[in-house]
């Protein structure tokens, strides 16, 4: 064996050694496993007192669908873990387990998820939703789905029964639990992350921001017609720079004020699209952690 020939077969010793260490350090890469929920929490399965509205009102959900899934997990490194999977389900009924990820890698991962109409491949939670619903909301292109009614003392029980046609892509959520960002997955363990539909987002009076908002009901409550039933070809005829109450005069709050919704920087003329721009970023992370919406 000449000079040449012996530096070649050292160098792949060497080369061979370092795969076989890096094979190594590989294998014994801490991990964990994450177990992702969904929840409405109090607001959808046991409804919004009148405490939290300025105008007296209370509602009471008794369905409320949710299409949602692509659950997906990237760390600082850019490394993806994903899951395809897509489900209607009614949070109404309690939490519902939406994915299983195993042997994540421990450490940081940013969260991300996709509120979309259901597919071909969307699953129905056994014995919440059914066919028909999933038939409905695939047509109609209905990410959420809400029915229910509201109750005020001295005003009759109004109902209420309306979709919303979001498509769009949570991203970059913060953890509520703890302010920081995404989740933290540990060695060894499970980390448990909620997304977080919070229903409330359908009563806000402002758009564009969590602060300062005010739950109202006045002014959705005056588009209900004769059957005191409340729909969005309703909502529709409410202008927001023009609300009437039920009487067809201005409405104004129990102070004599006009009640104003105030839309931000979002185009929206009527009640009806002002709601259903309101409903885009409900899904938040464990609890109140606000996510960045990608359309």
């Amino acid at each position: 064996m000449n000079t040449r020939q012996r530096q070649t077969l050292k160098w792949w010793c060497v080369a061979l050694a370092a795969w076989s260490l890096a094979g190594t350090a590989c294998d014994n890469v801490a991990a964990g496993d994450v177990q992702v929920t969904m929840s409405g929490g109090d607001g959808t399965q046991r409804g919004l007192p009148d405490t939290l509205f300025q105008d007296g009102w209370s509602v009471q959900f008794t369905r409320y669908l949710v299409s949602l899934g692509d659950v997906t997990l990237t760390s600082a490194s850019g490394e993806v873990r994903s899951s395809d999977r897509h489900v209607l389900v009614d949070i109404q009924k309690g939490d519902i387990p939406l994915v299983d990820l195993n042997g994540v890698p421990a450490g940081r991962w940013d969260v991300g998820f996709r509120v979309s109409p259901p597919e071909a491949r969307t699953e129905l939670a056994d014995g919440q939703v059914s066919a028909e619903d999933l038939a409905m909301m695939r047509e109609r292109g209905f990410s959420y789905f809400v029915e229910g009614h509201a109750t005020k003392q001295n005003e009759p029980v109004l109902r209420f029964r309306m979709g919303f046609p979001v498509n769009a892509l949570m991203n970059n959520c913060i953890n509520g639990a703890d302010g920081t960002q995404g989740i933290v997955v540990p060695e060894g363990s499970v980390a448990r992350p909620e997304v977080t539909i919070h229903a409330e987002h359908m009563f806000y009076d402002r758009l564009g921001t969590h602060r300062g908002v005010q739950l109202r009901f006045e002014a959705i409550a005056a588009t209900a017609g004769a059957d005191n039933v409340i729909t969005p070809e309703g909502l529709s005829t409410q202008q927001l720079t023009d609300l009437r109450d039920r009487d067809g005069n201005e409405l104004r709050d129990a102070q004599g004020q006009p009640v104003i919704y105030q839309p931000g920087a979002f185009d929206v003329r009527t009640l009806q699209a002002f709601i259903a721009q309101s409903v885009v970023d409900q899904a938040h992370l464990n609890g109140g952690g606000v996510c960045t919406v990608v359309k």
